[in-house]
């Protein structure tokens, strides 16, 4: 009598053909996650660009009215304040953001026109705040980021930010420097931007004080103040002619160019 010898294949994966089927599905997410990452990234970009388009052409229509003071003359209106013009004026339903990261929309008044500025805004791990003691609310340390145009925010590690400390961004190469709307902070110490490249800088009207050297070595032609501030020695490159100025106004909140080798009020 034969016997029949039957062989029985065994149905399913070996080790190895499921180690490459796994590797293979997770590089096709890979690439499924990136693309649709890229997607949604340059709908953002998109969607910023057709924003600030309507932003300028809701501004410009809010002009041909010949409002009477222009706000969007006024060195020291905020981003914020004149969005809230707009909204007023109901030439924009509502207030605006950015959808991209770090970005902002801001309103340059040399060029009269809403702008998409790149910004990194400063975090926690990048400073010290000091969240208790007789230093609290100042950002302390010394900047460890990277990034060369960065916004100072309200709040740090849960605490609202009143003041920069010494030396925190001395010599860290930054080109600009801006305050998130509605900033709290009161005094910036001493060195505590000197030896940067900013060319102007707009302080919150909450600022009372500058110590000594704050802006020092940075070739700073333009500057938007508040009321009233006090100055140590040497605050900007040319410290004492704007300090001169800016008291022979009466301490009064302004844009202040730098022209001629003299300062003027805007």
């Amino acid at each position: 009598m034969n016997h029949m010898i039957v062989r029985f294949r065994k149905n399913g994966f070996t080790l190895i053909e499921l180690i490459v089927v796994i590797a293979l599905i997770g590089i096709l997410s890979s690439i499924i996650v990136i693309s649709y990452s890229r997607h949604i990234e340059e709908s953002r970009i998109a969607v910023d660009q057709q924003t600030l388009l309507t932003l300028n052409h809701a501004t410009r229509y809010y002009e041909t009215q010949d409002p009477s003071p222009n706000p969007f003359k006024i060195a020291t209106n905020n981003d914020n304040t004149l969005m809230q013009v707009l909204v007023d004026s109901k030439y924009l339903p509502n207030k605006v953001k950015t959808l991209q990261k770090n970005t902002s929309f801001q309103w340059n008044f040399d060029k009269d026109v809403w702008i998409l500025v790149n910004t990194s805004i400063l975090t926690y791990d990048q400073v010290v705040m000091a969240i208790s003691g007789g230093f609290k609310g100042n950002i302390t340390g010394s900047y460890t980021g990277t990034a060369h145009d960065i916004m100072i925010p309200n709040t740090l590690n849960g605490v609202t930010v009143s003041a920069i400390y010494q030396d925190v961004f001395n010599g860290k190469n930054l080109t600009s420097v801006s305050f998130e709307t509605g900033s709290s902070i009161n005094r910036i110490h001493a060195r505590a931007f000197k030896n940067n490249n900013l060319t102007e800088i707009v302080l919150p009207n909450t600022i009372k004080k500058l110590d000594y050297g704050a802006f020092l070595d940075n070739n700073i032609v333009k500057i938007t103040i508040g009321s009233n501030v006090e100055f140590e020695g040497k605050v900007f490159q040319n410290n004492d002619k704007f300090k001169d100025t800016y008291i022979a106004q009466g301490s009064k909140a302004g844009t202040y160019l730098y022209v001629n080798g003299a300062w003027v009020k805007q």
